[in-house]
């Protein structure tokens, strides 16, 4: 049995599994994002369609005196019908605003550099909450990508409206919007609805409609029985293409729409309205370009959907080995014009090469800065690596014994097993001793691996799963 069962979790980890139950939970029943479209999908156009034919019968006996009884029933059932709508909207709304508000105050800090260890923060403890290729991991990457996406398109959009690298109306009336990390209140409150919210909502929601019916007859089978994770045909590739696009914005525009003004201030809502249907506009234009990419709009959620598509893949050959290639993606597609080349490398310089709650193993240096004949552990823990082969990361073994107080330390290019290069060092200190350093620093390892004597990287899940080693970021606050 892993750590992670049987241990309970620090308070930060249980609000980061709250939030994703909030957005996408294993089970339905509980009230969530997701589950909110699907009820949508399956449930509302029968009732839009029975506001239909109560309205054809209403027209068919207006003016008709001998039946004034029955088209006043009918006008109140109508009514009623669509106060029903109105309300499930607004309810569905006003959950996404309270998933939106969760993500903001998890992932945004008082200042600029806050707000990078809170987002890397959330990003590692989504990392270290998946075993890697173990069980049914697809399910579970598939629930933690669009919270991970969301993270990621907040943070590119910081770096993009500092570096001005996509022109467009609405995002440059945004460019002060760094002036919240200084205690601004005025551009915190608006940086949040107007920019915070579309943007999260886009990146929650970019593939919503895989979640309507004609769908999920395609992923799963009419009798629900098939894999939805296969590799589909190339017609029904297609074809969930476009059941996706259309459904999406279907619920983006009317699934959700804007949220009500209350109070009786004309300009008050006037302004409210313009605001909200500005901002809306935003969200559906980004969604829409990330299909379609007519404007480069779009790539804003579309870089973090690629590398998200690495880092936590739903492909049956998943492997942690191939997650430091996730940049690499979008470096080629930039290369090819396939992305654009300025907002491509603030992705890459915003996340590296070595992805939130990667397991790095390493060669230590003594007190002369020589390397030691041994490897010992770290996780990555930071953003914006001043070198992106270089993160900064939580020491978590010293000596081969794991540890609690570890420094948060930059590992170098030529320390980091990850590199074949440095694997080879090691090879030199003899089979005996690395076996003894492996049996050591790892209580599962299987004869499989003796021949791999040094690891290009370790799997942290284990380690996590105890309440006191979740607090890898705390010196970083100090």
């Amino acid at each position: 049995m892993s750590a992670q069962s049987q241990n309970p979790d620090s308070i930060y980890t249980q609000q980061v599994k709250q939030l994703i139950n909030m957005i996408y939970p294993q089970e339905a029943g509980y009230g969530s994002v997701f589950e909110d479209a699907r009820h949508y999908f399956s449930l509302t156009p029968s009732l839009e369609n029975h506001i239909t034919d109560l309205k054809v019968e209403l027209k068919k006996i207006e003016g008709n005196k001998k039946k004034e009884i029955l088209a006043e029933q009918l006008a109140k059932q109508i009514k009623n019908s669509t106060e029903k709508l109105e309300e499930e909207r607004l309810t569905r709304l006003e959950r996404l605003d309270a998933v939106c508000n969760k993500i903001i105050e998890l992932s945004e800090g008082d200042n600029w550099q806050e707000t990078q260890q809170q987002s890397a923060k959330l990003l590692g403890t989504l990392m270290l909450l998946t075993p890697g290729a173990e069980g049914n991991f697809a399910r579970l990457h598939m629930r933690l990508k669009p919270l991970y996406k969301a993270v990621l398109t907040l943070r590119l959009v910081d770096r993009l409206l500092e570096h001005d690298t996509i022109a467009h109306r609405y995002l440059s009336k945004y460019r002060e919007a760094s002036s919240r990390f200084r205690g601004n209140r005025y551009w915190q409150e608006k940086w949040k609805v107007e920019l915070g919210r579309p943007l999260i909502t886009a990146a929650l929601l970019q593939d919503i409609g895989l979640q309507s019916p004609a769908s999920l007859t395609i992923l799963k089978g009419e009798n629900g029985d098939l894999d939805e994770f296969r590799l589909l045909e190339e017609s029904q590739r297609k074809d969930l293409l476009k059941l996706n696009y259309h459904f999406t914005l279907k619920y983006l525009s009317d699934g959700l729409g804007i949220p009500n003004y209350i109070g009786d201030i004309k300009e008050e809502r006037d302004r409210f309205i313009l605001v909200h249907k500005e901002a809306q506009d935003f969200m559906l234009n980004l969604v829409k370009d990330a299909f379609v990419s007519k404007t480069g709009l779009g790539e804003i959620v579309k870089i973090p959907q690629i590398y998200v598509s690495i880092i936590l893949s739903t492909k049956s050959d998943y492997s942690r080995l191939s997650l430091p290639k996730g940049y690499l993606l979008i470096e080629q597609l930039a290369k090819k014009n396939g992305l654009n080349k300025q907002l491509a490398q603030d992705f890459i310089d915003l996340v590296g090469y070595f992805p939130q709650g990667f397991g790095i193993t390493f060669i230590p240096v003594n007190d002369n800065g020589q390397e030691k004949d041994q490897y010992e552990y770290a996780i990555v823990i930071g953003l914006n690596p001043a070198n992106p082969a270089e993160p900064l990361c939580k020491i978590v073994t010293r000596n081969q014994k794991f540890i609690t107080s570890g420094a948060h330390e930059v590992i170098s290019k030529s320390q980091n097993l990850y590199f074949p290069a440095n694997r080879k060092k090691l090879m030199r200190v003899g089979k005996e001793k690395l076996n003894q350093i492996m049996s050591q620093l790892s209580n599962n390892f299987t004869p499989d691996e003796i021949d791999n004597l040094v690891p290009s990287f370790w799997e942290p899940y284990d380690y996590f799963g105890f309440k006191k080693h979740q607090n890898l970021w705390a010196k970083l606050n100090k």
